[in-house]
């Protein structure tokens, strides 16, 4: 579901508990929706777990089946952490996960946390990077647990190992704040110090040659001289617009007035009540663009009347405006929806407006048992984009640059291994479409909204950021989608994690079952609360 406030590390469980009814009516239809998958028998070979009407994944073009068997991978991997298995199978998966790297042995036996299930299952998981650059420090986490201010549980020594490792992997990236278009180039492309000096000088049209000609074959200095010897001509392009202009400052403006390319189509995922989308129908009728907007929610159309009433209202505003509402449309299986047929390779501009997994009661979104969900989630939904996004295209998730689910390193990462470039990161307060009817994006939205004043104290609005991306496809074989696994039903029951350490032994198996539902509804794109 895009567009989610989410529960952060200062939040109240109060607030989750106000809505454990409700979450659990929703357990129960999904849980009664599992069981009716399974009576269908259908083969996993042949179609991919997911929403009546899914294509199957024969059907599917190859290069564009990776996202969907990213899912398919998934409910593998759940089926046999949680699924009814014989005795030598649960050995042979015992004897598999007892298999460690010497390196993630070696941290685990420094820190003397070799039986915590919920440790291993993070260190089992991490990248091998992320644990070696941990491993050559000192650090070591407090096994009496890190006391929280709001009165939370402490975190727990697997919560506070699973914020080092994340803390070594987004330090060798570039910052969570706002980017310039220079300073994402120059992190690209690891420029000089006076070549990024220069280029900050530079006017709007020299600035313009540097960033289309420059591949690293030549210098900065040779195509800003080269530049400053072209004439600049009259043209109808928005981008050859004022040209003796500071060209930082330019270009900036560009991103933050959505002056992009007005024939190509633009796709919005993921948007709770589709005020967003129209308020984009209207800046682009404003600009005269001409290109078609699909606009797509991940609820079905009858969810969306229970929690806004004024939708149909939208919807037909939209569709006045030449639109198109698409309604149940999961973001990272665009693949298998038989409506996206014939749209390969026609957006121009994408837009995903903070990107969440769904809420599982009991965890924080940033601890590890759940987070898994919400970093699959970038990277699945950029490897969906690879068949629909023409090269050069736009992409722009706007999110918190502190959000502890979907962290600013997945959006980032997820971005980069499918070949979305990093052009710039800018507050979402100086964004042309900031003004629109932001949603909490679940069953909340039935009684209020974030406008009301209830807001999540850890989500400033001076915080959150618009990150974008362009398409620049190599033609090469990509790198594999990154895929989280998630902890087995073993490691959920034997961990002191969440409110599961508070459980009788029967109350906790009931609630790992529970949980196990809830995962195995997120693969199949079924939104869970």
């Amino acid at each position: 579901e895009g567009d989610g406030l989410q529960f952060e590390e200062d939040e109240d469980w109060k607030l989750e508990e106000e809505y454990q009814d409700e979450l659990q009516e929703e357990f129960e239809e999904l849980q009664h929706l599992a069981q009716e998958k399974e009576k269908e028998g259908e083969s996993e070979e042949e179609v991919v777990p997911g929403r009546e009407g899914d294509l199957k994944l024969t059907d599917v073009a190859e290069d564009m089946r990776e996202a969907v068997q990213g899912s398919l991978s998934l409910k593998r991997i759940l089926n046999e952490k949680y699924g009814s298995l014989d005795e030598s199978a649960k050995r042979r998966r015992l004897e598999a996960e007892s298999e460690l790297d010497p390196e993630r042995r070696e941290l685990l036996d420094r820190w003397k946390l070799t039986e915590d299930p919920a440790v291993r299952y993070v260190i089992e998981t991490a990248d091998l990077d992320d644990v070696l650059e941990v491993g050559q420090t000192d650090w070591t986490p407090n096994l009496k647990g890190i006391v929280m201010r709001n009165g939370r549980d402490p975190k727990s020594a697997a919560e506070q190992v699973h914020e080092k490792l994340l803390a070594a992997r987004e330090q060798r990236l570039i910052s969570r704040d706002k980017v310039t278009v220079i300073a994402a180039w120059r992190a690209r492309w690891k420029l000089k110090e006076e070549d990024v000096d220069s280029l900050t000088r530079a006017s709007h049209k020299d600035l313009r040659y540097v960033l289309r000609q420059y591949d690293g074959s030549r210098g900065v200095p040779e195509l800003l001289e080269e530049a400053s010897g072209q004439i600049a001509e009259d043209s109808e392009k928005t981008e050859d617009a004022l040209p003796e202009s500071n060209g930082l400052f330019t270009v900036g403006r560009f991103n933050r007035l959505e002056l992009i390319d007005s024939v190509a189509d633009a796709l919005v995922v993921g948007d709770a009540n589709l005020t967003f989308s129209a308020l984009l129908a209207d800046h682009r009728e404003g600009l005269g663009h001409v290109g078609r907007l699909v606009a797509t929610t991940f609820e079905t159309l009858d969810i969306l009347r229970e929690r806004y009433s004024e939708i149909d209202q939208t919807i037909k505003l939209l569709e006045d405006k030449m639109s198109e509402v698409l309604h149940n449309v999961d973001g990272t299986r665009l693949a298998v929806d038989p409506r996206f047929k014939g749209m390969e390779n026609k957006f121009g501009a994408v837009y995903y407006n903070f990107p969440h997994a769904g809420v599982v009661q009991g965890f924080f979104d940033g601890h590890p048992f759940v987070r898994w969900r919400h970093e699959n989630l970038m990277h699945l939904f950029f490897r969906a984009l690879r068949g629909f996004v023409k090269k050069g295209g736009i992409v722009k998730v706007a999110s918190n640059a502190c959000a502890t689910g979907v962290r600013f390193s997945d959006i980032v990462i997820g971005a980069q291994k499918s070949e979305f470039v990093h052009i710039e990161t800018f507050p979402f307060l100086e964004w042309q479409l900031r003004n629109y009817g932001r949603s909490y994006g679940d069953r909340r939205d039935r009684k209020r909204r974030p406008e009301d004043g209830e807001i999540y104290r850890s989500q400033k609005a001076h915080s959150d950021m618009v990150y974008c991306f362009r398409y620049e496809p190599s033609g090469d074989v990509v790198s594999k989608a990154t895929i989280r696994y998630p902890p087995s039903k073993d490691q959920l029951i034997g961990a002191q994690e969440g409110r599961l350490q508070r459980m009788s032994s029967h109350d906790r198996e009931r609630r790992v079952q529970e949980i196990y539902e809830i995962f195995l509804t997120y693969v199949q794109g079924v939104h869970v609360g």
